[in-house]
């Protein structure tokens, strides 16, 4: 079977593809950085041997594309002259019937989520908000909706309380993988979308959220701690543009720990305060733990930063 895969990054499903069937195009929708920062992104891909999607293609020989809502004609010619005969999709934004209806079995998404509930573009997100204890995966085909078309497989997982976006991705991601010689016999033995049987009811909507940062959306004032804790370690990272005063904070990756007793002092909102090499979330709920852990990129921005500030201290500015 001749697939083509839309995904992110390199994945334990697009190595499974690889090696079982004839994956001759990867793509994803989002861009690489050129210049100098495109040189620094592969650069810094390569030391931690995590290669990017396209460098990945690149190896492979596999024809690889972006994907942009401004150049759909461009990708669809694309996928027509490759001629798949299955479109697999992974993390990816909504396709037109240009696209999808190209290959000739049609294309399949997998949705980090037992549809037809969180149905939308943050499953995960949705799901450690909410607290589920259980998860899943879903494939199933893509039609016009959002997530809405003929399921093929699923299966139902428990969910690890206090994981990563990142340990999720992988989490879920293995799980497709497993699933995925089962649904690709189904699909190449004719399971087509009009036979499947499985029409979806209304459920849970998994929307994308609006805010700059998750730090934004977190309610503060009502959570209770162990959610606020739920989302922060989901997050992964405390975002540098949040509450870090010094350079030398801003210079270190900041990791989400654990919570700690709350303060007999009233608290307002939140804030953070230092406490001897870590940080504290202070809420009115209790505390979180912040632990430093060292990072390059982020050691070079706040090396920057300072720069930065020691020249606008030291050159006076231009007069009129």
């Amino acid at each position: 079977m001749k697939i083509v895969v839309m995904t992110p990054e390199p994945s334990t499903l697009l190595r499974m593809v690889a090696n079982q069937h004839q994956l001759i195009g990867v793509a994803c929708d989002d861009a690489p950085a050129g210049g100098v920062m495109g040189i620094a992104r592969e650069g810094w891909h390569c030391l931690c041997r995590a290669p990017s999607l396209q460098s990945w293609a690149r190896l492979h020989r596999v024809s690889y594309r972006c994907y942009a809502q401004d150049q759909v004609d461009d990708f669809a010619a694309w996928l027509t002259q490759l001629a798949p005969d299955l479109l697999i999709t992974c993390k990816a934004p909504l396709l037109p019937e240009s696209v999808f209806s190209i290959p000739r079995l049609g294309a399949i998404n997998i949705h980090y989520a037992l549809l037809p509930n969180y149905r939308g573009g943050a499953p995960l997100l949705w799901q450690v908000v909410n607290g589920e204890q259980q998860g899943g995966v879903t494939v199933h085909y893509i039609d016009a909706g959002i997530d809405t078309g003929a399921i093929i497989r699923q299966r139902k997982v428990p969910l690890p309380q206090g994981s990563s976006e990142r340990q999720l991705d992988e989490y879920f991601g293995n799980i497709a993988a497993d699933m995925m010689p089962e649904v690709l016999d189904a699909v190449a033995a004719g399971y087509a979308g009009k036979h499947a049987g499985r029409e979806q009811p209304d459920g849970v909507f998994a929307r994308n959220i609006q805010q700059e940062s998750l730090v934004d959306f977190i309610e503060w004032d009502d959570w209770p701690i162990e959610k606020v804790w739920r989302v922060l370690r989901f997050m992964e990272y405390w975002p540098t543009s949040h509450g870090l005063e010094g350079w030398w904070q801003r210079s270190v990756r900041w990791k989400v720990g654990e919570i700690r007793a709350a303060s007999e002092a009233e608290v307002r909102a939140w804030y953070l305060q230092r406490h001897g090499r870590h940080l504290l979330v202070q809420s009115r709920q209790g505390n979180i733990e912040l632990l430093p852990e060292r990072h390059m990129p982020t050691l070079l921005r706040g090396v920057a930063e300072a720069g930065r500030l020691l020249v606008s201290r030291c050159i006076p500015p231009a007069t009129p």
